[in-house]
């Protein structure tokens, strides 16, 4: 596979990284905010004009079309800005109406309507095949959990049990609180089963696995530049061999990250017919295990080799492992996917090595 960027995808990749620079939390007197923060309307519109929401979806659709390759690209630059907006969320949510050709899809790619997910539940794994909540007819009974503080989405994708299966229901003008959704009686529309649902979790995933290259690279750029520049006992320290070969992990993470997240891409914007159909759900599962894996190390090893500094909320390392934290439990942690590629190891035929 060639994962060299294309001249258009370049271009995509400039403009997105001057959009995020902007947009990246600023310093106030008591460090630059981490964490989660208050939707910004105006930077979701400057997201809608540049077309980053609508970049995988047809053009007869309102989209721009492009594919998950493109949404990635844009992710990673949004990622290494520390960029909090809901990107990978909303295009989980986009990609559901996209499958069941829902005709909200344009007032989303326009940036009119915020669409969100709230696949979870309170006290509860992860488990995007089970569902505590129920539906009858057309309205849906139960609590749901998001990703992020639902109170400025018009509108929710989740699921819901319906006898042995689980449908995906949008659901308008929900009751949130915080990243809680309450839809005792809500009335809901139901955009499919189970195949809007992979499609929903293929896009977000991809599209957080980009975040989360994103927020790795720019942490190891900040350490290799902190090793080349902080002296101790009148040398720098990246004369210190100890620490050059634990950059040098971290180097061999993010691009074995780089390589599994940009394939991962490639597969969904492609991903074969018949026979030569791609396993999509191994495919994503194996990502977001080296996602969470070498996303924990490089993380890690950030803070540690900036020493003092790197615990601070002045400095950013922190908030690229606070973030990839986040993103390492989202849609399933690195345990439940690697439970999921272990359950499949059955179908794959032994070789013999001899």
């Amino acid at each position: 596979m060639d994962f060299t960027p294309t001249e258009e995808q370049r271009a995509l990749q400039s403009a997105v990284r001057d959009l995020a620079s902007s947009l990246t939390p600023k310093d106030t007197g008591s460090g630059a905010p981490a964490g989660p923060q208050p939707f910004d309307a105006d930077a979701w519109g400057k997201f809608a004009e540049m077309g980053l929401l609508g970049l995988a979806f047809a053009e007869e659709k309102g989209g721009f079309g492009a594919s998950a390759i493109e949404v990635t690209l844009a992710a990673v630059e949004l990622g290494a800005a520390r960029v909090t907006l809901p990107y990978a969320d909303a295009m989980a949510a986009a990609a559901a109406l996209d499958a069941a050709n829902s005709p909200l899809l344009a007032d989303v790619i326009s940036g009119e309507k915020l669409v969100l997910t709230a696949f979870g539940e309170s006290g509860a794994t992860w488990s995007p095949a089970a569902s505590a909540r129920t539906a009858s007819g057309s309205e849906l009974a139960g609590e749901a959990r998001g990703n992020t503080d639902l109170s400025s989405a018009d509108a929710i994708v989740t699921t819901a049990g319906t006898g042995d299966d689980v449908g995906v229901y949008l659901v308008e003008s929900p009751t949130v609180d915080g990243p809680k959704v309450t839809l005792d009686g809500a009335p809901a529309t139901r955009l499919g089963g189970r195949e809007v649902l992979d499609a929903a979790l293929a896009l977000g995933n991809v599209a957080q696995c980009g975040e989360a290259l994103g927020a790795m690279g720019a942490a190891l750029t900040l350490t290799v530049e902190y090793l080349k520049t902080r002296k101790q006992f009148g040398v720098p320290i990246m004369r210190f061999q100890t620490l050059t070969q634990r950059a040098a992990d971290m180097y061999v993470g993010v691009e074995l990250t780089r390589s599994a997240v940009l394939y991962a891409a490639m597969a969904l914007a492609d991903p074969g017919e018949g026979d030569d159909a791609l396993d999509l759900d191994a495919i994503v599962s194996r990502t977001k295990y080296l996602v969470g894996t070498y996303g924990r190390l490089v993380g890690q090893e950030a803070i540690q080799l900036h020493g003092g500094i790197g615990m601070t909320a002045e400095y950013a390392v922190g908030h690229y492992t606070s973030r990839l934290a986040t993103i390492e439990r989202t849609f399933g942690d690195t345990r439940q996917h690697l439970a999921a590629l272990a359950a499949g190891v059955g179908g794959h035929t032994s070789v013999d090595v001899v």
